[in-house]
């Protein structure tokens, strides 16, 4: 596994008013040069939940598509595509290549490449032409492996145009909840090396695994997939200053953004003492976009009672902060229940909420969890990342949210651990805080 390094400003230039994609310029061109370049390791992109991975990846499908930047963008989504068993992620990918998309993409080898379009290549049983292959792809039920194949050939028969095409499983993370039909013939590890065969190996499309849940990169090791075939990238929150201008707008009077408190058509009265509320606003939903428009939503829904809207906020992650105390409760999550204690909970909370910037380095709760056993540590560490505890932040070229600092000082730059949420950071204060006074009540007055 690769982790991206560095850190570079922001490019500001916001988007028309009604649109809702919101700062993201950075790193849609970030993309876009990966993208027209060469074909290199698979990119798992994570990062918090509603933080706009989702919104990025659909921007970058249009402005492909309307732009013609490359021959072929295609995204699953695996919210509402399943991707659990080989018939379903065979039946995904066939599916990804709709009509509307086969003919761009002839469109575009023909105009790249004229005499790519009529030469016959071998697509397994028969040969046929690269516009019959496309034919033959769609429209039916095939398995895995035929599907893999055929995919094969396809992305073989466009290796001569200069720009690659772009194949993302978005929610990635639901391939963890991987069923063989048949234990003795396993198929996860086929449709791993197809993935790593068409992008590091043969260079001919590049692949993006996107994901909220930061286990992923080590299930993909579990699985198979080996550390140097892969590489992550994290999209971080908003800063501080670009979630306030998110919040309020950024003064610009023509082509500004004019800010989620401000209904973008003018059907709505500007929330009431929105500005007022901002110091509380972002110690609860910081930088996190998701969290800020569920915040305004609220308040919207409760005619400005504000106190309400951030209560509804944080009941989600108070409620995970409180359950991480009592492991057993949880039902086993990949075969596997919980390893850690409520005292281990209560110690990782007690680091995260006083560490600066909320991130303390994933080797130092290591070698807490495990006194003096790394293995125990990090297996330890690991089970609260896999039932979303806790996330796993490597450096990143596109995580502003996070100084470099944070990630160890020197050259040296490795993985910090945090909460999931903003939010999670505010309920764990509250949850502390509330303990601490329960035990110098009861010190105090030992017959409580």
């Amino acid at each position: 596994m690769i982790v991206q390094a560095g850190l570079f400003a922001p490019k500001v230039a916001p988007p028309p008013p009604q649109d809702p994609f919101y700062n993201r310029v950075t790193e849609l061109d970030y993309f876009k040069e990966k993208f027209s370049g060469e074909v290199g390791l698979i990119t798992v992109l994570v990062g918090p939940r509603n933080c706009g991975k989702s919104r990025l990846l659909e921007n970058l499908s249009q402005q492909y598509e309307a732009q013609q930047i490359g021959p072929l963008f295609l995204i699953i989504d695996a919210r509402f595509t399943p991707v659990c068993t080989p018939d379903e992620v065979s039946k995904a990918l066939l599916n990804a290549l709709e009509t509307r998309k086969i003919q761009k993409l002839m469109s575009y080898v023909s105009t790249s490449l004229p005499l790519l379009s009529s030469i016959s290549i071998n697509a397994g049983l028969v040969t046929i032409s690269l516009g019959g292959l496309f034919t033959k792809l769609s429209g039916r039920e095939v398995k895995l492996e035929e599907a893999i194949n055929k995919f094969d050939k396809l992305l073989e028969a466009v290796g001569a145009l200069s720009v690659k095409p772009v194949i993302i499983i978005d929610e990635a993370n639901k391939l963890m909840s991987w069923k063989e039909p048949d234990p003795l013939q396993p198929e996860l590890q086929r449709l791993l090396d197809f993935l790593i065969g068409i992008s590091k190996q043969k260079r001919l499309a590049h692949v993006i695994l996107a994901t909220s849940d930061y286990f992923l990169a080590n299930w993909l090791t579990q699985a198979g997939m080996t550390e140097d075939k892969f590489e992550v990238e994290v999209l971080g929150d908003l800063t501080e200053e670009e979630a306030e201008k998110f919040m309020y707008g950024d003064g610009v009077a023509v082509g500004g953004w004019r800010g989620i408190v401000n209904d973008p058509f003018n059907t709505k009265e500007v929330l009431a003492e929105a500005q007022d509320q901002w110091s509380e606003i972002y110690q609860r939903c910081g930088g996190n976009i998701g969290l800020l428009k569920q915040c305004v939503a609220a308040a919207r829904n409760l005619k400005g009672n504000w106190d309400s809207a951030l209560q509804k906020v944080v009941a989600g992650p108070l409620g995970a902060v409180i359950r991480g105390f009592e492991p057993e409760v949880y039902i086993k999550k990949g075969g596997e229940a919980p390893l850690w204690t409520d005292a281990q909970w209560r110690m990782v909370l007690e680091r995260i909420t006083t560490a600066p910037h909320h991130a303390v380095l994933a080797s130092e709760l290591k070698e807490e969890l495990g006194k003096g056993s790394e293995k125990k540590g990090s297996e330890i560490l690991l089970s609260m990342v896999k039932y979303n505890l806790l996330a796993l932040r490597p450096p990143s070229t596109l995580a502003r949210d996070l100084p470099q600092e944070v990630y160890g000082s020197g050259k040296k730059k490795t993985t910090v651990v945090t909460l999931p949420l903003p939010a999670h950071v505010w309920a764990a204060e509250v949850v502390l805080e509330e303990l601490k006074d329960k035990e110098k009540a009861k010190d105090s007055n030992p017959q409580l």
